[in-house]
């Protein structure tokens, strides 16, 4: 009824008419909508300008919007997240989103967000962190502390890597298109009419296997720890490269672990680098990383 609505405003004269409640405010740009009955080419058409306004990637701004609300401009969370772009009414408010059931408005305001913390962070996945967990979460991840669980699944479902990878060695270029063949409007037109994406492949960070030298709740602990406990077998260690690998806790309301580990490619080669540096006194368990 919504929608019908909206779109039997259209035809009343322009003096009586209030503002289409299907278009974007026009703050930053020419005005956007979405039409009812072309919801899905108008959605695509409107990505692809907002996003170019604002210099943010539009394949991982569709996925995001994708993974938020599936594109549905009613979607309401258990948090109380509302519309296509899941805003909730004090994050709507304080980026002047008046209506976040407004799929055009909703998603030029979220855009622009987005974009505005791809500056500040430095790249796209802090930038969904920031989305995601909010802000003080995110420039609290850039300090070494945590991130929900929920938003440490989030990261490498939008963008193929791990919410560490992007903090720790962010990659200067990353593939993050809808579909390795055809234009972002077909692709965005098969997502949104055929469920059709291409899944992000996660590139892996550290080589399969670990020999795990330290644990602790903070990756500087970690590193100290490792530091601490690697004393009697320094000059083994001293030239490998130490991988400090996240792990959630079992429990899921609980922080997990930072662990300190030097990887191999096979189990063979960690347990045989283990066993070298048991035999000068530094403790070690070899783990699948």
């Amino acid at each position: 009824m919504r929608w019908m609505l909206a779109f039997l405003m259209l035809s009343a004269p322009a003096a009586a008419a209030p503002p289409d409640p299907m278009c974007t405010s026009g703050k930053w740009g020419q005005v956007q909508c979405i039409r009812a009955e072309h919801f899905v080419f108008d959605m695509c058409q409107l990505i692809e300008a907002s996003t170019k306004t604002h210099g943010l990637n539009p394949h991982f701004f569709t996925r995001l919007i994708w993974q938020e609300s599936r594109f549905n401009p009613n979607a309401l969370s258990p948090a109380n997240a509302m519309g296509i772009a899941q805003f909730i009414r004090s994050t709507a408010t304080e980026r002047g989103l008046k209506d976040p059931y407004n799929p055009a408005d909703a998603m030029d305001h979220s855009a622009q967000y987005l974009a505005e913390m791809v500056v500040r962070y430095g790249n796209e996945g802090m930038a969904a962190i920031g989305y995601n967990g909010g802000e003080a979460r995110a420039e609290g991840f850039l300090q070494g502390k945590g991130l929900a669980p929920e938003t440490i699944d989030y990261v490498p479902i939008i963008t193929g890597l791990e919410a560490e990878a992007w903090r720790d060695a962010a990659p200067t270029s990353h593939d993050m298109r809808l579909s390795k063949a055809g234009s972002f409007r077909t692709a965005c037109y098969a997502l949104a009419q055929k469920r059709q994406l291409t899944p992000l492949r996660k590139t892996p960070r550290y080589k399969p296997w670990g020999v795990q030298m330290a644990a602790d709740r903070t990756k500087q602990g970690a590193r100290t720890q490792f530091n601490t406990r690697t004393a009697s077998c320094r000059g083994t260690v001293a030239g490998e490269k130490l991988d400090v690998i996240y792990k959630k806790h079992r429990v899921a309301k609980l922080k997990g672990w930072y662990m300190a580990r030097i990887s191999r490619n096979t189990r063979g080669a960690a347990q045989s680098l283990c066993n070298k540096l048991r035999k000068q006194g530094c403790a070690c368990a070899v783990y699948k990383n």
